[in-house]
């Protein structure tokens, strides 16, 4: 996925100082949250999934770079699909910026995406009015967006997959996560586990440890796997992230 950049007019967004290259279900909304304590500003794309479109357009419709990097305009730190796979962009428009690379175990990794999509597949979130389902189908002339999602892009298919599938869908993950730490240099990535607590990903920031538990968050898959009726659900699983997040 190399690309020529080209020379970039950056607003205020060349504030940006943090990206997390995990991929989705790797604990981006355990980053999410531990970034935010620490004072950053963060863009989770999963709560807020009009930010990703300009990526998405620009990953995989030829979309214009600078849309794109409008979006981190007032944030400092930014995580989720498809955040992880533009990591050199991020590099080159924003020379003194850090990168996160959280990883999990392969195959706990795609059981994690199984369960997700699997849940999702009770809801109209793919289908819905809003969000990504109209963006879909918006965009019917660059059918190549519907890349965009559940790690399609990486030959992933979480609902019906097969053993041939699975095995080059956990190829396309560990090749990233290789990759991630061949192009970035060492000095700018902190390859990050969660057990570690607080005092890697702090120190690499230049944070002091906060006085709180290292937070453990996952409200997508609660939302899931709590089976609501979709009478009862909103039309985005993202839109519903948030409001379970402000009822805790």
């Amino acid at each position: 996925m190399l690309r020529l950049l080209p020379f970039l007019i950056l607003s205020s967004a060349s504030a940006f100082e943090v990206l997390d290259v995990g991929a989705p279900r790797t604990g981006t909304q355990s980053m999410h949250n531990a970034l935010r304590i620490l004072g950053f500003k963060t863009l989770h794309s999963g709560y807020d999934s009009e930010k990703r479109i300009p990526w998405c357009e620009y990953l995989f419709a030829n979309g214009p770079l600078q849309e794109a990097l409008d979006t981190l305009e007032g944030y400092d730190a930014a995580m989720d699909e498809p955040f992880q796979l533009v990591y050199e962009e991020i590099m080159e428009a924003f020379p003194k910026a850090k990168f996160v690379l959280t990883i999990s175990d392969p195959e706990r990794w795609f059981e994690s995406y199984v369960k997700l999509i699997a849940g999702m597949s009770t809801t109209d979130w793919l289908h819905g009015v809003r969000g990504f389902g109209l963006f879909y189908e918006e965009r019917k002339d660059h059918p190549e967006i519907r890349y965009c999602a559940a790690a399609t892009y990486w030959g992933c298919e979480f609902a019906n997959f097969t053993e041939e599938s699975k095995r080059q869908c956990l190829e396309a993950y560990q090749h990233h996560n290789e990759r991630v730490q061949q192009v970035i240099p060492a000095d700018r990535l902190l390859v990050f586990n969660f057990t570690a607590g607080w005092a890697p990903l702090a120190h690499f920031l230049g944070k002091p440890i906060p006085d709180e538990p290292f937070p453990h968050v996952d409200l997508a898959g609660l939302i899931f796997e709590r089976n609501l009726p979709e009478s009862a659900q909103p039309v985005s699983f993202l839109q519903e992230s948030v409001q379970l997040n402000t009822e805790l």
